[in-house]
Protein backbone atom coordinates (compact mmCIF):
# COMPACT_ATOMS: atom_id res chain seq x y z
CA UNK A 1 0.00 0.00 0.00
CA UNK A 2 1.02 3.59 -0.60
CA UNK A 3 2.40 4.64 2.80
CA UNK A 4 0.74 8.06 2.41
CA UNK A 5 -2.66 6.73 1.34
CA UNK A 6 -4.53 7.22 4.63
CA UNK A 7 -3.06 10.68 5.17
CA UNK A 8 -3.79 11.76 1.58
CA UNK A 9 -7.34 10.41 1.72
CA UNK A 10 -8.02 12.11 5.06
CA UNK A 11 -6.81 15.44 3.67
CA UNK A 12 -8.88 14.96 0.49
CA UNK A 13 -12.04 14.20 2.47
CA UNK A 14 -11.52 17.28 4.64
CA UNK A 15 -11.10 19.56 1.62
CA UNK A 16 -14.17 18.12 -0.11
CA UNK A 17 -16.32 18.40 3.01
CA UNK A 18 -15.36 22.03 3.57
CA UNK A 19 -15.82 23.17 -0.02
CA UNK A 20 -19.05 21.24 -0.62
CA UNK A 21 -20.45 22.70 2.59
CA UNK A 22 -19.54 26.19 1.35
CA UNK A 23 -21.21 25.58 -2.03
CA UNK A 24 -24.33 23.98 -0.53
CA UNK A 25 -24.87 26.87 1.87
CA UNK A 26 -23.91 29.61 -0.58
CA UNK A 27 -27.19 29.92 -2.47
CA UNK A 28 -30.78 28.70 -2.33
CA UNK A 29 -30.45 26.82 -5.62
CA UNK A 30 -27.37 24.88 -4.46
CA UNK A 31 -29.01 23.76 -1.21
CA UNK A 32 -28.29 20.14 -2.20
CA UNK A 33 -27.14 17.26 -0.07
CA UNK A 34 -23.82 15.72 -1.08
CA UNK A 35 -21.49 12.79 -0.47
CA UNK A 36 -18.42 11.51 -2.27
CA UNK A 37 -18.59 7.70 -2.22
CA UNK A 38 -21.10 4.85 -2.37
CA UNK A 39 -18.50 2.48 -0.92
CA UNK A 40 -15.42 2.41 1.26
CA UNK A 41 -12.17 3.66 -0.29
CA UNK A 42 -9.15 1.45 -1.01
CA UNK A 43 -5.70 1.87 -2.51
CA UNK A 44 -5.16 0.23 -5.94
CA UNK A 45 -8.53 -1.54 -6.20
CA UNK A 46 -9.15 -3.78 -9.19
CA UNK A 47 -11.94 -1.42 -10.26
CA UNK A 48 -13.19 2.09 -9.62
CA UNK A 49 -16.75 2.86 -10.75
CA UNK A 50 -17.63 6.47 -11.58
CA UNK A 51 -21.14 7.77 -12.28
CA UNK A 52 -22.43 11.29 -12.97
CA UNK A 53 -23.84 12.40 -9.59
CA UNK A 54 -26.08 11.01 -6.82
CA UNK A 55 -29.75 11.09 -7.75
CA UNK A 56 -32.24 12.45 -5.26
CA UNK A 57 -34.20 15.46 -4.07
CA UNK A 58 -33.00 15.96 -0.50
CA UNK A 59 -31.74 19.42 0.35
CA UNK A 60 -28.66 20.03 2.43
CA UNK A 61 -30.86 21.87 4.94
CA UNK A 62 -32.94 18.72 5.41
CA UNK A 63 -29.86 16.52 5.70
CA UNK A 64 -28.36 18.75 8.40
CA UNK A 65 -31.65 18.84 10.30
CA UNK A 66 -31.71 15.03 10.33
CA UNK A 67 -28.24 15.11 11.91
CA UNK A 68 -29.26 17.58 14.60
CA UNK A 69 -28.05 20.62 12.70
CA UNK A 70 -24.57 19.26 12.12
CA UNK A 71 -22.90 19.76 8.75
CA UNK A 72 -21.38 16.90 6.81
CA UNK A 73 -17.79 16.38 7.86
CA UNK A 74 -14.88 14.44 6.41
CA UNK A 75 -16.08 11.23 8.07
CA UNK A 76 -19.55 11.53 6.57
CA UNK A 77 -18.73 11.34 2.86
CA UNK A 78 -18.43 7.57 2.38
CA UNK A 79 -19.78 4.21 3.50
CA UNK A 80 -18.05 1.21 5.03
CA UNK A 81 -19.22 -1.17 2.28
CA UNK A 82 -20.41 -1.33 -1.33
CA UNK A 83 -23.90 0.14 -1.07
CA UNK A 84 -25.02 -1.35 -4.39
CA UNK A 85 -24.83 -4.72 -2.64
CA UNK A 86 -26.82 -3.50 0.35
CA UNK A 87 -30.37 -4.82 0.43
CA UNK A 88 -31.85 -1.31 0.66
CA UNK A 89 -29.89 0.05 -2.32
CA UNK A 90 -29.37 -2.91 -4.60
CA UNK A 91 -28.93 -1.88 -8.25
CA UNK A 92 -29.83 -5.17 -9.91
CA UNK A 93 -28.17 -4.83 -13.32
CA UNK A 94 -24.78 -3.74 -11.96
CA UNK A 95 -24.92 -6.45 -9.31
CA UNK A 96 -25.91 -9.00 -11.96
CA UNK A 97 -23.14 -7.83 -14.28
CA UNK A 98 -20.45 -8.04 -11.61
CA UNK A 99 -21.47 -11.41 -10.18
CA UNK A 100 -19.87 -14.84 -10.14
CA UNK A 101 -16.50 -16.14 -9.00
CA UNK A 102 -14.41 -13.69 -11.05
CA UNK A 103 -16.36 -10.44 -10.90
CA UNK A 104 -18.13 -10.48 -7.52
CA UNK A 105 -14.87 -10.16 -5.49
CA UNK A 106 -13.86 -7.26 -7.75
CA UNK A 107 -17.18 -5.51 -7.14
CA UNK A 108 -17.18 -6.09 -3.38
CA UNK A 109 -13.89 -4.19 -3.03
CA UNK A 110 -14.50 -1.60 -5.73
CA UNK A 111 -14.37 2.13 -5.06
CA UNK A 112 -17.62 3.74 -6.22
CA UNK A 113 -17.95 7.48 -6.71
CA UNK A 114 -19.31 10.15 -9.08
CA UNK A 115 -17.79 13.03 -11.02
CA UNK A 116 -20.03 15.39 -9.01
CA UNK A 117 -20.97 14.86 -5.36
CA UNK A 118 -24.21 16.89 -5.19
CA UNK A 119 -27.55 15.10 -5.55
CA UNK A 120 -30.16 16.10 -8.13
CA UNK A 121 -32.83 14.01 -9.92
CA UNK A 122 -30.64 14.06 -13.03
CA UNK A 123 -27.27 15.42 -14.12
CA UNK A 124 -28.69 18.03 -16.52
CA UNK A 125 -30.68 19.57 -13.67
CA UNK A 126 -27.45 20.25 -11.78
CA UNK A 127 -26.01 22.19 -14.72
CA UNK A 128 -29.10 24.41 -14.87
CA UNK A 129 -28.69 25.63 -11.29
CA UNK A 130 -26.87 28.82 -10.38
CA UNK A 131 -23.58 27.55 -9.01
CA UNK A 132 -24.01 24.10 -10.55
CA UNK A 133 -21.13 24.41 -13.00
CA UNK A 134 -18.86 25.75 -10.24
CA UNK A 135 -19.75 22.70 -8.16
CA UNK A 136 -19.07 20.36 -11.07
CA UNK A 137 -15.69 21.97 -11.80
CA UNK A 138 -14.57 21.56 -8.19
CA UNK A 139 -15.78 17.95 -7.99
CA UNK A 140 -14.17 16.94 -11.29
CA UNK A 141 -10.84 18.36 -10.15
CA UNK A 142 -11.08 16.44 -6.88
CA UNK A 143 -12.11 13.23 -8.67
CA UNK A 144 -9.11 13.52 -10.98
CA UNK A 145 -6.84 14.06 -7.97
CA UNK A 146 -8.41 11.03 -6.29
CA UNK A 147 -7.77 8.82 -9.33
CA UNK A 148 -4.28 10.02 -10.19
CA UNK A 149 -2.71 10.63 -6.79
CA UNK A 150 -4.61 8.71 -4.11
CA UNK A 151 -6.66 5.65 -5.13
CA UNK A 152 -4.70 4.81 -8.32
CA UNK A 153 -7.17 2.12 -9.48
CA UNK A 154 -6.08 -0.65 -11.83
CA UNK A 155 -9.17 -0.11 -14.01
CA UNK A 156 -11.98 2.44 -14.23
CA UNK A 157 -15.60 1.78 -15.23
CA UNK A 158 -17.61 4.87 -16.24
CA UNK A 159 -21.39 4.56 -15.82
CA UNK A 160 -22.91 6.40 -18.76
CA UNK A 161 -21.92 5.66 -22.35
CA UNK A 162 -23.03 8.99 -23.89
CA UNK A 163 -19.92 11.04 -24.60
CA UNK A 164 -21.83 14.35 -24.69
CA UNK A 165 -22.94 14.28 -21.05
CA UNK A 166 -22.28 12.52 -17.76
CA UNK A 167 -18.89 11.22 -16.63
CA UNK A 168 -17.40 10.81 -20.12
CA UNK A 169 -17.97 14.44 -21.03
CA UNK A 170 -16.96 15.73 -17.60
CA UNK A 171 -13.65 13.85 -17.73
CA UNK A 172 -13.06 14.28 -21.48
CA UNK A 173 -9.94 16.47 -21.23
CA UNK A 174 -8.23 13.84 -19.07
CA UNK A 175 -8.86 10.89 -21.40
CA UNK A 176 -5.72 9.91 -23.29
CA UNK A 177 -7.23 8.87 -26.62
CA UNK A 178 -10.47 8.73 -28.63
CA UNK A 179 -13.12 6.25 -27.51
CA UNK A 180 -12.92 2.80 -29.11
CA UNK A 181 -15.66 0.23 -29.59
CA UNK A 182 -14.78 -2.74 -27.40
CA UNK A 183 -18.07 -4.65 -27.48
CA UNK A 184 -21.28 -4.16 -29.52
CA UNK A 185 -24.71 -5.77 -29.70
CA UNK A 186 -24.90 -8.76 -32.03
CA UNK A 187 -27.93 -7.62 -34.05
CA UNK A 188 -27.51 -3.85 -34.43
CA UNK A 189 -23.83 -3.26 -33.67
CA UNK A 190 -24.67 -0.72 -30.97
CA UNK A 191 -22.08 0.02 -28.32
CA UNK A 192 -22.12 -2.07 -25.16
CA UNK A 193 -18.61 -1.26 -23.91
CA UNK A 194 -16.35 1.55 -25.08
CA UNK A 195 -12.68 1.86 -24.17
CA UNK A 196 -10.06 4.54 -23.61
CA UNK A 197 -7.37 5.31 -21.01
CA UNK A 198 -6.84 7.96 -18.35
CA UNK A 199 -3.38 8.46 -16.86
CA UNK A 200 -2.59 5.15 -18.62
CA UNK A 201 -5.33 3.42 -16.61
CA UNK A 202 -7.75 1.33 -18.75
CA UNK A 203 -11.20 2.96 -18.84
CA UNK A 204 -14.33 0.97 -19.75
CA UNK A 205 -17.56 2.82 -20.47
CA UNK A 206 -20.98 1.17 -20.15
CA UNK A 207 -24.65 2.19 -20.09
CA UNK A 208 -25.80 3.40 -16.71
CA UNK A 209 -27.18 0.42 -14.74
CA UNK A 210 -30.34 2.26 -13.65
CA UNK A 211 -31.33 3.12 -17.22
CA UNK A 212 -31.28 1.57 -20.70
CA UNK A 213 -32.78 -1.84 -19.78
CA UNK A 214 -32.18 -3.16 -23.31
CA UNK A 215 -28.43 -2.93 -22.74
CA UNK A 216 -28.52 -4.14 -19.14
CA UNK A 217 -30.48 -7.38 -19.44
CA UNK A 218 -30.71 -10.63 -21.39
CA UNK A 219 -28.15 -11.32 -24.10
CA UNK A 220 -26.53 -7.90 -23.87
CA UNK A 221 -25.92 -8.31 -20.14
CA UNK A 222 -24.44 -11.76 -20.79
CA UNK A 223 -22.14 -10.38 -23.49
CA UNK A 224 -20.84 -7.65 -21.18
CA UNK A 225 -20.40 -10.07 -18.31
CA UNK A 226 -18.31 -12.43 -20.47
CA UNK A 227 -16.13 -9.55 -21.69
CA UNK A 228 -15.52 -8.22 -18.17
CA UNK A 229 -14.69 -11.73 -16.95
CA UNK A 230 -12.07 -11.88 -19.70
CA UNK A 231 -10.72 -8.44 -18.72
CA UNK A 232 -10.53 -9.02 -14.97
CA UNK A 233 -9.21 -12.58 -15.27
CA UNK A 234 -6.21 -11.38 -17.29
Amino acid sequence: MNSNFNQQLSHWLQEVAEECNRIATGSKEMDLDFYAFQSDVYFRPEAMFIGANPGGYKSYSEAKQERGGNKRGAGDLKYDRNMFLDSSWRSHSLCDLFSGDILRPVFEKAVITNVCYFNTPNFNRLLQLEGGREALKFCVEKTVELIRDIVQPKRIVLLGIDDKKGPVNALREYLNKPLEKLLVTKAEGWDLIRYTTMFDIPVYIIHHPSRNPKFNSGENLALKKAKFEEIFKA
